[in-house]
């Protein structure tokens, strides 16, 4: 009968006490990675939320969905906020949100609510009016109902004697360093108003939704910034023709329509 030589058994011996190193080495990394997944998965939690409101509106292309987890707790200071998501909408509502959030930054002793508001391109449509507590049921697995109410409106301000500061210059937002940019219309017909780096002056005539800037006259000075936001400034006066209020902005267009830029309303 064949008989194994020492030293084959000897490195079989090795061999095996080898691969059970290596297998109980395999095993405890395992065992680390899941207790890192773990940890992980104890530190963040997600709060289902549906969002709706009650009249049938229709929402504009571009709207969006803000829905703010906050802590409440402290009275008359800015509320805590805990977690924040920001959605597209598409479609009518009920909106669902998954709102993840940082278990470690939640106090049993403090109070929460969640927020929501839905916008326009900056401009508020609805938003939430009531207290909406994330845990006061913390048993039940249906999403925390918020229901939006629609803002009302502002009046649309006057075009004449009111002091409209640039905003979106040709679609930039626009950069202020010492003064910002704005224009007024003044009830004789004249107007005048800042570039960026140099004061402008000249008239202008309405009719309707259309305008026409006359004589218009800038000064001279010599700057080394803004200069490229500053031309932009004095092409939009340029090529302007019809102009559009809502609320507190007022947006200029050429003759084809496209928006040249768009100010808001200041009141001092």
């Amino acid at each position: 009968m064949f008989s194994p030589k020492p030293n084959s058994i000897l490195k079989s011996v090795a061999g095996l006490c080898f691969l059970a190193s290596g297998t109980l080495m395999l095993s405890a990394c395992n065992d680390d990675t899941a207790q890192q997944n773990s940890a992980v998965k104890q530190t963040t939690a997600s709060l289902p939320v549906q969002v709706s409101y009650l009249d049938r509106s229709l929402l504009a292309p571009n709207s969006q969905l803000t829905v703010t987890l906050v802590d409440v707790s402290k009275m008359d200071v800015a509320a805590t906020v805990i977690s924040e998501q920001v959605i597209d909408l598409v479609g009518a509502p009920p909106y669902k949100v998954e709102l993840e959030y940082n278990l470690e930054k939640i106090d049993p002793a403090h109070r929460y609510s969640v927020r929501a508001t839905i916008n326009n391109q900056g401009n508020l449509l609805y938003t939430s009016t009531t207290s909406n507590s994330p845990f006061a049921n913390t048993a039940s697995s249906k999403p925390l109902e918020i229901i939006v109410s629609k803002v009302a409106s502002k009046p649309d301000v006057d075009l004449v004697n009111t002091y409209f500061k640039a905003v979106l210059i040709d679609g930039n937002p626009v950069e202020v360093n010492t003064k910002e940019p704005f224009i007024q219309f003044n009830s004789d017909n004249t107007v005048h108003g800042f570039l960026g780096c140099n004061n402008f002056n000249g008239g202008y005539e309405v009719s309707k939704q259309t305008v026409t800037f006359t004589q218009l006259a800038t000064t001279q000075k010599m700057c080394h910034e803004n200069m490229e936001q500053e031309s932009a400034m004095a092409g939009v006066l340029q090529a302007a023709t019809q102009w559009q209020i809502n609320g507190e902005k007022l947006v200029l267009q050429n003759e084809a329509g496209k928006q040249l830029a768009t100010f808001n309303a200041v009141y001092f």
